[in-house]
Parts: C-alpha cells; structure tokens; sequence
C-alpha cells in the first residue's frame, strides 16, 4: 500500500471488476438489471474515469491539489454511488417503497390477444425483487458496501497525498 499509486487503482479497478461483474450477471447469468441497477453503473464508470486521470496526474507529475481534487471527487461519486446502493438495498429488502414503475403494485395488462397483447409480453424488471444475494446481501447491497469502500479508498488518497 506504500505505492503512490494505490489508491488510484484500487479504485479504478474495483469499478472495472464490478461492471465486468454487473454485465457478467446480466449476459451470462440471465439476471436482467432493474432501473435502479442499471443507474448504479453510472457511478462506477465515472470512478473509472476518475482513477485513469488520478493515474495521468501522477504521470505527469502534477501539482498535489489536482490529485486531491480527484480524490475529493472520486469519494463524493462513491458516496452518491453508496447511496444509490443503500436505496436500492432498502426498496429490496422492503424498507421503504421504491419507484413506481418497478416496485409495489405494478398494473399487469390483460393477455387476450387485445390491443394491450404486444405490451403485455415486455418484461418488468421489478426493482424490489431480490434476483441474487450472497449471504443475506443483495447485489444493491454489495454495490452499497463496495462503494463504501471506494470513498474509504479515496480518503486514503487524498491522506497519502497530504503527507
């Protein structure tokens, strides 16, 4: 952990692992994303974004407020992105109700044939549904705890660059 560079590209690499892994459950595994899974990958690409330019300061020897800048900015994404986490983990868990248009009381349209047939067949994706959990945690839970940990790492950065 003594690399200048450590932080950087955890944190750009734990966002590389967890898309891979988020397309891996959605191509491979068949698990289609809800709304609120898929606005949870925002914060990941941008994390990404931010290491490759935490990784291009170091290169470049830039001044030490740009770095902590990035990292300033890379642990208040992962917090939005915890958020996100956290909230979709409670709409799952039924703690709090979740948006409309994928949680609660969903209108189901008739099947017979009529002019509501070809509506009737697209899928909702619920966002209150549990698809896959790991001892007890949801994926929003994971993403919440690992975006936890981005913002940790972040923090380190912005320490390390203070020393």
């Amino acid at each position: 952990m003594q690399h200048p560079l450590f932080a950087a590209l955890a944190i750009a690499g734990l966002g590389v692992a967890l898309l891979l892994g988020a397309y891996a459950f959605q191509y491979l595994g068949g698990f289609k994303p809800c709304p609120l899974c898929l606005e949870q990958r925002w914060p990941w690409r941008v994390l990404i974004g931010i290491g490759a330019a935490l990784f291009v300061a170091e290169r470049v020897k830039a001044p030490a407020w740009v770095s902590i800048g990035l990292y300033v900015l890379a642990a208040f994404v992962a917090l939005y992105g915890a958020y996100l986490g956290g909230y979709h983990a409670g709409v799952e868990y039924k703690w709090w109700p979740g948006p409309k248009e994928c949680s609660g009381d969903i209108l189901v349209l008739p099947t017979d044939g009529g002019v509501f047939s070809d509506l009737s067949t697209s899928e909702i994706v619920r966002c209150d549904a549990i698809v896959w959990s790991l001892f007890w945690i949801s994926m929003a839970g994971y993403n919440f705890l690992f975006s936890l940990l981005a913002a940790a790492l972040a923090g380190f950065g912005v320490w390390k660059e203070l020393r």
